[in-house]
Order: C-alpha cells, then sequence, then structure tokens
C-alpha cells in the first residue's frame, strides 16, 4: 500500500488520501529442517503512520513475530487491553489470536515494524473477524 498526501492536479475540493499501513517485503523463503519442510519464514516492513488507530479485527494462520525497528506501536490482542512496544522490543501472536488494535501513539513519527510469520504452506496469513 502506498500512501499519498499530494492533491489531485484539477479538483480543488480533493482531500489527502488518509494515513494507511504500509507493507515493504524483505523476505519470504521456506524452511530447511525435514521437519519443517511445509513450514516458510515470510516477513514484511510495516509502517504505521502517525496517530494512525487499526481496528480491523483479525487472524493469522501463523506464529507471528514483531519486531520494533523505530518508534512505538500498541497492539491490543482478544480485545483486552494494549501492550506498549517500542524500539527494540519484539512482541509474539500466538497463531490465530484474535488482533483486535494496533495503533500509534506518535503524534508526528511513523513506527516501522519488521513482522515476521512462520506459517504453513496452505494456511491463510489473514482473515478478517468480521467480513
Amino acid at each position: 500500500l502506498v500512501v499519498s498526501s499530494a492533491y489531485a492536479q484539477h479538483d480543488h475540493h480533493a482531500t489527502p488520501s488518509p494515513a494507511q499501513l504500509q507493507f515493504a517485503p524483505v523476505l519470504n523463503t521456506f524452511l530447511s529442517d525435514p521437519e519443517l519442510q511445509k513450514f516458510q519464514l515470510q516477513s514484511t516492513l510495516m509502517t504505521v503512520p502517525p496517530s494512525l488507530v487499526d481496528t480491523v479485527s483479525h487472524r493469522h494462520d501463523a506464529e507471528l513475530f514483531g519486531y520494533v525497528v523505530e518508534g512505538t506501536v500498541e497492539v491490543g490482542l482478544e480485545h483486552k487491553e494494549p501492550a506498549t512496544f517500542k524500539t527494540g522490543q519484539m512482541f509474539y501472536e500466538k497463531r490465530n489470536v484474535l488482533h483486535s488494535l494496533l495503533r500509534n501513539p506518535d503524534k508526528s513519527i511513523s513506527a516501522k515494524v519488521l513482522l515476521i510469520y512462520v506459517i504453513k504452506d496452505g494456511r491463510k496469513g489473514y482473515t478478517k473477524e468480521y467480513p
């Protein structure tokens, strides 16, 4: 996803696009251990714009690790009180846990989080809880 703050060239009533999560692929590879040959590591760098709040409840049919490269994020699971993670900290989400909140509390700095999934071939990486 690409975020643009440019105005439409001829529409003087246009407004900037709302801030959105951005994802940039890093590395996707199957694991080499014979016992894990149907599993792969998928990684992406997620950018969370300043003040963004994402409440789209969803699940990942994978083990998910998140390493905060820059900034601060708040992560809420199962509609419980969110936990705060800052630069240099890592979080873990168990397979199929309900992810109910992602927030960047900073009003001026984007947060960057390296997301690392360990997923079995054929499983869905993302499913909305409420379609």
